[in-house]
């Protein structure tokens, strides 16, 4: 970014959203409402909203998600509303499942009931989302 080598791109170039990082030494308390990709490694203890999630293997949310697509591979309780959802092996998770597309690995660690199919309210505000995003 600061860098005066003309060679080098200033901008990451592999997509048009971006994308935020909460690290394993950072702990939030409150929502957080973003556009983009949300990597989780930290711990959050509130509601999530944006686009695309993933939680990784360290990572650790306790309230609610709203995404377009959402990768589970850490601690999780709350509900999730998402039109794809991607369970992977590592995960532990404890809640209500609300998505469209799911995907699971197995050996991940699930309390959960799965709803297949969103409500009409929340469809609406994944597809409204998703057209401003594009």
């Amino acid at each position: 970014m600061f860098s005066r080598d003309s060679n080098k791109p200033t901008k990451a170039s592999s997509s048009s959203s971006s994308s935020s990082v909460i690290g394993t030494e950072m702990q939030i308390n409150g929502n957080i409402k973003c556009s983009g990709n949300l990597v989780l490694k930290g711990k959050v203890k509130g509601n999530v909203e944006c686009d695309h999630i993933n939680i990784s293997s360290e990572g650790n949310l306790k309230g609610n998600i709203k995404a377009l697509q959402s990768s589970i591979g850490g601690n999780f309780e709350g509900d999730i509303f998402a039109d794809s959802l991607s369970i992977e092996s590592t995960a532990n998770i404890k809640g209500k499942l609300h998505y469209n597309n799911l995907k699971a690995q197995p050996g991940a660690n699930l309390d959960v009931e799965l709803i297949r199919g969103l409500d009409n309210s929340t469809k609406n505000q994944v597809k409204s989302k998703q057209r401003k995003g594009k």
